[in-house]
């Protein structure tokens, strides 16, 4: 059986500095992006709603094209770290103009937006299919797999409290009155980060599992060998209704801290101070939460714990809705709680999609790992599609004013709602979705007890008849 070499304390970092360089953009957006298109920027809420429906749609279509080109690029470094390098620079020039004001009337604008974020979440799924996939293929162990998506979210947690805690400050800082340029200097600070991010991760990380030269196999024949894996559509279907809750709390966070939490009056830095603390809150709760994932994980199964950390979220979401958002003793704790929980469950649902990918190659004798990922991160696409959408449609319904010192009762009931009952919504369906996961722990072991008995079979074929090695996987 072919030995499995243990990851390194530093490449665990490195893995997860390539999560926090995508995470210091994408928590940006989630948390701020609806917010600044309203309130700063001038747009309307259904304009915004229809935005990123149609945007992220079209982004979510270039996820499996990506994947399936990375499976066919072969590079000296491997097939996935190069993305990481190329697409840095552009990725964080992209952040800026994207949260650049320019000086058009409502239709250049209008149309200013829809580029400039539909290039920068083309140029996010560059670098991101890749580092997804490359958690797929940098050991063939499951739980130092599982120790690494731990050390991911740990990180990239990190750097969501940089953006929160951060952000309205930094805001504050560069843009003095003029809201509009802070925000994009500010987001000139996230790129430059991002950037040092992406190069160490490509650095300290190593491809050690390489599938055979795919460039002469159907691109067709690859979707139906994905398609027919039972477990990967259970693991997409998971990754649409996970997005789907956490870019709708996202997105109307700072409405419901805004109007809700903040008393009339009350000055610019406070308000600021009361906004970045209400955020902070749940951020750090996601650190612990990524944190305590790791040290569960060894104890106990895993499919049971993602299903109970769901009816978990579903209870904190649905209590939260009844309590008033002016009760700070009480909403910061509860909303403390459910970024543990939301974040606590995120590498056991990443560890699925590469639990998913071996079952594939189990079953099939293929493996298409980077084509596996970009289909989950297409579903995840989708999730924050509809979740954007969603946002925006239910604040026009709901009756919602950028800018308005009291808001009505109906805007009022929907913001909390969609902060709290919408995402529990998505965890139910979640904990259902889960009972029809079958990759448990026992099944994984036998699943990579027989890879690498066929990598084995394969390595000594190629020592003694070369010419006759059948495609398959090998692992370094």
């Amino acid at each position: 059986m072919a030995a499995v070499k243990k990851l390194s304390v530093i490449e665990k970092l490195g893995f997860g500095m390539g999560d926090a360089a995508c995470g210091i953009v994408y928590s940006s957006v989630t948390m701020f992006l609806t917010y600044f298109y309203t309130d700063i920027y001038g747009l309307s809420a259904a304009a915004v709603g229809v935005m990123f429906l149609v945007t992220r749609i079209l982004d979510a279509v270039s996820d499996p094209l990506t994947g399936i080109i990375a499976d066919r690029v072969k590079t000296r470094w491997g097939h996935f770290r190069p993305w990481l390098i190329w697409f840095a620079i552009p990725y964080a020039v992209l952040a800026v103009m994207t949260f650049t004001t320019p000086d058009f009337g409502h239709s250049g604008k209008l149309l200013y937006a829809y580029i400039t974020y539909s290039l920068l979440m083309l140029c996010y799924t560059f670098i991101n299919i890749p580092y997804c996939a490359l958690g797929g293929v940098i050991t063939t162990d499951d739980k130092d797999r599982l120790s690494a998506q731990s050390y991911r979210f740990t990180i990239s947690s990190l750097a969501g409290l940089l953006v929160s805690v951060g952000t309205l400050w930094l805001v504050d800082y560069f843009g003095k009155e003029n809201l509009q340029a802070g925000y994009q200097a500010t987001m000139a600070v996230m790129g430059a980060i991002a950037i040092c991010m992406l190069v160490f991760c490509f650095c300290f990380t190593k491809e050690r599992i390489t599938a055979e030269d795919t460039r002469e196999v159907s691109v067709l024949s690859d979707l139906k060998k994905l398609l027919s894996n039972d477990q990967w559509r259970i693991v997409a279907i998971i990754t649409f209704f996970s997005s789907m809750a956490g870019v709708m709390r996202s997105s109307a966070t700072l409405y419901y801290a805004t109007y809700l939490m903040l008393d009339k009056g009350q000055s610019l830095i406070s308000g600021t101070a009361m906004k970045s603390t209400f955020i902070t809150t749940s951020v750090v709760g996601t650190i612990f939460g990524a944190i305590a994932a790791g040290y569960f994980a060894r104890r106990f199964s895993t499919l049971t714990m993602f299903k109970n950390i769901n009816l978990l979220l579903v209870l904190a979401g649905v209590v939260m809705f009844f309590v008033p958002p002016k009760l700070l003793p009480v909403i910061f704790p509860l909303y403390f709680i459910i970024g543990f929980l939301h974040q606590m469950y995120q590498p056991f649902k990443w560890n699925m999609m590469a639990n998913a990918a071996d079952y594939g190659e189990w079953k099939t004798g293929r493996r298409i790992t980077g084509l596996s990922f970009s289909g989950n991160l297409f579903a995840l696409k989708l999730g924050m599609a509809f979740a954007g959408a969603f946002v925006g449609f239910s604040l026009g319904w709901f009756g919602y004013h950028a800018g308005a010192e009291t808001q009505t009762a109906l805007a009022t009931t929907g913001i909390i709602g969609l902060l709290t009952v919408g995402p529990s919504v998505s965890y139910l369906i979640l904990y259902f979705l889960a009972r029809f996961y079958k990759l448990d722990d026992a099944t994984m072991n036998k699943i990579q007890n027989d890879l690498a008995k066929r990598s084995t079979e394969i390595a000594d074929r190629q020592e003694n008849k070369p010419d006759l090695i059948p495609a398959g996987l090998v692992a370094k």
